[in-house]
């Protein structure tokens, strides 16, 4: 079974389960399951505006899950179900990230690529990912890393830096202060406390996440939220404070984590969202390269794929969207 077919089954897609429909229930987001006989998909509702809650889009993440050998007929039928459900609640279109349909099928129901210019272009799961196969030893793993990783790895040891799991309500307000140092370099925009707290709490009730703390002295240096959903652990997301960075907490953390997933029997480590090149100038050098420090194999999809209900509303917000960025 290759790395695709064992990603796009629903009992490995935490992004299509019942836990992640429930935290979007948390933040406040409606979402409904919508089956045909060999299609699946997990529908969110999304603002579409900031400021005007009345416009919205639908979106399956890393969905319709596919079973089976879907024909075209049970894309129809359930693409019926899907603009049945936007009509109702006034969506101006529905957005998809499927693993296993084809994209000339897709294209034949009126589905389209997104483009730069899209609404919310940039409103999707990451089209490159970085996946680890986690059935080898520890010590193929460690010896398939770059020999700085595992240096790192070792020097963390030494140094005395220690991981745990929470354990504690206070933790994710750990994790949510070191997220705000990260902001504070300028790397990253953040989620606000609640949807950490969200996440968090949703899927730890289900048994299908960890938050890791590494500390040195009692002190915390980094924090990782990794997801374990069937065979799939995915690195969903980290920070790290100012404090002792030479110590490598960040390589200990996922190291941890690489641990964890083996004792769970994950056949797959999902390090999420690499740059789709080694631009060194893109956004995510820096967070690719240490990703591919630990070895692995890059996974790349077809792409990210809009219908249009309103294809008045959508053409317009395309076209306001380009000017946009051509006056930039």
């Amino acid at each position: 079974m290759d790395i695709i077919e064992i990603l796009a089954k629903k009992r490995n897609n935490v992004f299509q389960s019942e836990a992640w429909a429930d935290f979007h229930a948390a933040v406040g987001s409606k979402s409904w399951v919508i089956k045909d006989d060999n299609i699946e998909g997990l529908i969110i509702k999304k603002p579409l505006h900031r400021l005007n809650g009345d416009r919205c889009y639908l979106y399956s993440p890393r969905g319709p899950v596919v079973k089976g050998k879907a024909r075209l007929q049970d894309l129809k039928v359930f693409l019926r179900k899907v603009e049945a459900l936007a009509k109702e609640e006034q969506a101006v279109f529905y957005r998809i990230e499927p693993y296993n349909l084809k994209q000339s099928d897709i294209y034949k129901f009126g589905f389209r690529k997104i483009s730069k210019s899209v609404p919310l272009s940039l409103q999707h799961s990451p089209l490159d990912t970085l996946v680890l196969d986690i059935m080898q030893p520890e010590d193929k793993l460690l010896a398939g890393m770059k020999p700085k990783c595992r240096y790192n790895i070792n020097l963390s040891k030494r140094k005395g830096v220690k991981v745990r799991t929470a354990d504690k309500a206070e933790d994710i307000k750990t994790f949510y202060k070191l997220t705000q140092a990260v902001e504070g370099r300028g790397k990253y925009t953040g989620f606000d406390l609640d949807y950490y707290k969200n996440l968090y709490t949703t899927l730890a009730s289900k048994g299908c996440v960890e938050l890791f703390i590494a500390e040195h002295e009692g002190t915390p240096l980094a924090a990782i939220l990794v997801s374990f959903y069937g065979q799939v652990a995915t690195y969903l997301h980290g920070a790290s404070g100012n404090e002792k960075r030479e110590l490598m907490p960040s390589h200990a953390l996922q190291w941890e984590a690489i641990k964890e997933a083996k004792r769970r029997n994950c056949r797959i480590y999902d390090f999420w969202g690499i740059a789709p090149s080694d631009d060194k100038k893109h956004s995510w050098a820096g967070i690719t390269r240490f990703k591919k420090s630990f070895g692995g194999e890059v996974v790349s999809f077809d792409g990210i794929y809009d219908i249009a209900f309103n294809k008045h509303y959508y053409r317009l917000l395309t076209a306001v969207n380009s000017v946009r960025k051509i006056l930039k």
